[in-house]
């Protein structure tokens, strides 16, 4: 199960130049897609994974509602 998405706060982010932004945008861009190509299958199982429905466990007290005609 995928834990949630985290945030680096209270983290200090530094103020930067344009360049060194543009730099280090590169570097996790890149490095997002060496990721993405090397774990693609298991990440395209996870994903599935998640979007299966899981098996219900039907509730052993629910009973049918005997007067609804839909039923018979």
């Amino acid at each position: 199960m995928p834990q949630p998405y985290t945030t680096l706060q209270p983290f200090f982010w530094p103020p930067l130049s344009d360049d060194a932004v543009l730099a280090i945008r590169e570097v996790l861009l890149r490095l997002t897609d060496q990721f993405e190509t090397r774990y693609a299958s298991q990440i395209r199982d996870a994903e599935r994974d998640d979007n299966r429905p899981h098996d219900h466990q039907p509730d052993l007290f629910d009973r049918p509602d005997f007067d609804d005609p839909l039923l018979f």
